[in-house]
């Protein structure tokens, strides 16, 4: 793999800081933060931030493109939208997962030719609760449905959403992280019991905390009731997703969270779908969406012939990026540990933060914060100026 140098930009370090130097980039690795110490290629970043390429979690899509099309296409997308490593995410019956991941795993060598696709998620079907979903996209907890997935997955599958109140469900949970599978608790009623249950056996990540979750109604005047979410925010042993839009999630519920869950212990994700990253405008989009009207990332896909209901999410990574230094007003540094070091940690990814040793998966951002260049691996995978 070519040898790279950045020069001259503003490098934020795992320490909060940035400074203006460079780095040298050998084998995909990054081997020296610092003047680079010889000519090789160099990509000039004068007046540009290099921050830690985006990592986002939970994508079911993208503009036009969802997970049941083509991951190329889908991974070029997410470049230009400073993304350098991704799980796309599958809502859907077992066999029509499977058949997806198959063919995206026959169709791309494996995943080598998409090195931004680290792995895939199953939101599905192991679920109480559809939300945006279908019923037939759920199913019982089976231990040959388990195994027909993790076969058809091909080691690849390394986030599973599971409801904890599901028959069976500490058994599969303890089961999957035995085979290095990061278990969600998701689109749940349980009570804390039941979600004490499922952390105790491995859960370590929250699906979109507050969506999906019912508020407890209160029962005796003058008594606040204590709900699932409450105890979530407190359980250290879990990491808690956040649809970063402000829409889906309050701006003094995400503080709220950041407030009670410990620094490393919130990721923002996109969830995104159909529609995702489009201009503001009207769509017909595909799979029986019908039309649809975006007025901006923040404020979610709406369907025009539901009553503007929100279909899904319209937010790509640059945008929750963006939003966490503009709307929930935070510096660039917990922006990036939010967007890239906590899923990378929460992944066991070698990414997130720009060190030596790191993989070289990085982001180069103008003043205003528009994508210039998305780096994967050492290579230039985007290029805004290409682009233009």
């Amino acid at each position: 793999m070519p040898a790279l140098a950045i020069r001259n930009g503003k490098i934020l370090l795992p320490d909060g800081r940035i400074v203006t130097s460079g780095l040298t980039i050998n084998n995909g690795k990054i081997t020296r933060i610092g003047k680079p110490d010889r000519k090789i290629t160099t990509l000039d970043c004068r007046g540009a931030y290099v921050i830690p390429g985006l990592i986002d979690i939970h994508t079911h899509g993208i503009g036009r493109i969802s997970t049941s099309g083509s991951l190329r296409a889908y991974a070029e997308q997410e470049a230009s939208r400073g993304t350098t490593a991704f799980y796309p995410t599958f809502f859907g019956p077992p066999e029509e997962t499977s058949a997806h991941m198959q063919r995206h795993l026959a169709e791309t060598d494996n995943l080598r030719a998409v090195p931004q696709v680290v792995g895939f998620r199953l939101e599905s079907p192991y679920l109480a609760r559809t939300g945006a979903g279908r019923s037939k996209d759920l199913a019982p907890i089976h231990p040959t449905t388990t195994r027909h997935l993790l076969r058809a997955g091909g080691g690849w599958i390394k986030i599973w959403d599971i409801s904890p109140e599901l028959p069976g469900a500490p058994a599969a949970i303890r089961a999957l992280c035995r085979s290095g599978v990061v278990c969600s608790i998701a689109h749940t009623q349980c009570t804390v019991a039941q979600a004490q249950a499922a952390i105790s056996a491995g859960a370590r990540l929250v699906t979109h905390l507050f969506d999906t979750f019912v508020i407890p109604p209160q029962t005796d005047p003058g008594v606040t009731p204590a709900g699932l979410v409450d105890y979530l925010l407190v359980e250290d042993r879990v990491a808690c997703e956040i649809i970063a839009d402000g829409t889906h999630v309050p701006a003094f519920h995400v503080e709220k969270t950041l407030r009670c869950k410990p620094a490393n212990n919130v990721v923002f994700v996109t969830d995104s779908n159909f529609g995702a990253g489009l201009a503001p405008g009207e769509y017909d989009l595909p799979q029986g969406w019908g039309r649809v009207k975006i007025t901006g990332p923040n404020d979610g896909v709406r369907l025009i012939d539901r009553g503007m209901g929100l279909a899904g999410s319209a937010l790509t990574p640059i945008d929750g990026f963006r939003n966490t230094i503009r709307m929930f007003h935070k510096d660039m540094a917990a922006a990036s540990r939010l967007c890239s070091g906590n899923p990378a940690r929460l992944l066991g990814l070698n990414k997130g933060e720009i060190a030596v040793g790191r993989d070289a998966d990085l982001l180069v951002l103008s003043p205003k914060l528009d994508v210039l260049y998305t780096v994967v691996g050492g290579k230039i995978i985007f290029s805004r100026r290409s682009r233009d």
